[in-house]
């Protein structure tokens, strides 16, 4: 569990560890309409065409390293200049709306390279559903322990017809 209110329930489903990095598979549920900015939500009522609403906004994930670095889901600016770890959103699958305006929700966030040793704290925002600053702590050395015992699942070259 990584956070819980009486709208919203956020859980870590499972943590994969891999050699270059890790995947964190979270849920999420909300029950009830969020912000004006919902689509389910929005004045004037229905909208004509079910393409023009925009999605609604998602929880956003936070990893505090046990080295003391900080990892934002989807800044990949470290990478990049060449500093730091990333977190990025690999997979994601949503509905979202109904009477009661409610969000279902899964993602996929994959994370490298692997975290140092010390805590791992998954920590997840949804502002627009009432969730600030709710957090998991994983160990990070179990992480890395799981990492180097990962292995692929072909060996060799690629696989010929």
């Amino acid at each position: 569990m990584i956070g819980r209110t009486d709208g919203v329930v956020v859980v870590a489903r499972h943590v994969l560890a891999y050699p270059a990095g890790l995947e964190i598979e979270v849920e999420a549920h909300a029950r009830g309409a969020s912000s004006p900015s919902d689509p389910s939500s929005a004045p004037g009522g229905p909208v004509s065409d079910p393409m023009d609403l925009p999605e609604p906004a998602r929880p956003a994930f936070r990893l505090r390293l046990g080295d003391g670095g900080v990892v934002e889901q989807d800044d990949e600016t470290g990478p990049r200049r060449g500093r730091g770890p990333a977190m990025v959103v690999s997979g994601y699958e949503a509905a979202w709306g109904g009477p009661e305006g409610g969000a279902d929700l899964r993602m996929t966030l994959w994370a490298w390279p692997l975290p140092p040793p010390g805590p791992l704290t998954v920590s997840c925002a949804w502002p627009e559903r009432g969730l600030r600053d709710a957090a998991l702590v994983l160990d990070g050395a179990a992480v890395r322990a799981a990492a180097l015992r990962a292995r692929p699942f072909w060996t060799g070259g690629a696989s010929g017809a």
